[in-house]
C-alpha cells in the first residue's frame, strides 16, 4: 500500500517535465528526472547540513577538513592530501585552512619530508568539537533518508555510487569518487 501512495504523489519534477514536453514534444528528457531530483535533494540537504554544522560554529566546508583530519589523526596529511578528498578549489581550501587555524581547530607543520610543505593537524579543540559535531550531523542524515526503507536506502546508495563512479572517470580520470 505505501509503494502504491509514492506512486500517485507528484512533485515539482513531474510537472517540470510535463510542462517541458507540453512546448517541446520530441524533447529526451531521460535524464531530467532524476537530475532534476538531486539538485532539489541536494538543496534540502545542503539547507539541514549548513544549519546544523552553524550549530558549531562551523561551515560545510570547514567541517569537512577537520572530520579528514579527525579521521586520520596519526596520519601525515598535507593541503594537497585534503584537496584530494573534498570537493574544492585549492583557493577555497586554503581560506578553510586559514579559518580553522584562526580558530584553533588545527596547526600547520612543517613536512619534514618536503622543506616547503606543510602537514595538517587537529588541535584537542578541533577534535573534540568535529566529534561532537560529527554526531549531530549523522543524526541529520539519519533523518534525511528516514522516509526510505532500508531496502531502498541500500538501492539508493547504490545507484548514486554507479552514477558518481560514472561521472568521475569522466571529469576526474586520475582522482577519487
Amino acid at each position: 500500500m505505501e509503494a502504491r501512495q509514492h506512486e500517485d504523489l507528484r512533485d515539482f519534477v513531474d510537472s517540470l517535465e510535463e510542462e517541458w514536453l507540453r512546448e517541446v514534444p520530441d524533447l529526451h528528457t531521460a535524464g531530467l528526472a532524476v537530475v532534476a531530483r538531486l539538485v532539489r535533494m541536494s538543496y534540502y540537504i545542503a539547507r539541514r547540513v549548513d544549519s546544523n554544522l552553524a550549530r558549531f560554529g562551523l561551515t560545510r566546508g570547514e567541517f569537512e577538513v577537520l572530520a579528514v583530519l579527525t579521521r586520520n589523526p596519526d596520519a601525515k596529511i598535507t593541503p594537497k592530501d585534503i584537496h584530494a578528498k573534498i570537493l574544492i578549489t585549492s583557493g577555497g581550501l586554503s581560506n578553510r585552512i586559514r579559518k580553522l587555524e584562526e580558530k584553533g581547530l588545527i596547526v600547520r607543520m612543517p613536512d619534514q619530508s618536503d622543506g616547503r610543505g606543510v602537514v595538517l593537524k587537529v588541535t584537542e579543540k578541533g577534535r573534540e568539537l568535529t566529534l561532537k559535531a560529527v554526531t549531530s550531523h549523522v543524526e541529520v542524515e539519519c533523518q534525511l533518508v528516514e522516509g526510505l526503507t532500508a531496502q531502498d536506502r541500500e538501492a539508493l546508495s547504490g545507484l548514486l555510487k554507479k552514477l558518481i563512479l560514472s561521472q568521475s572517470r569522466v571529469l576526474n580520470p586520475h582522482g577519487l569518487s
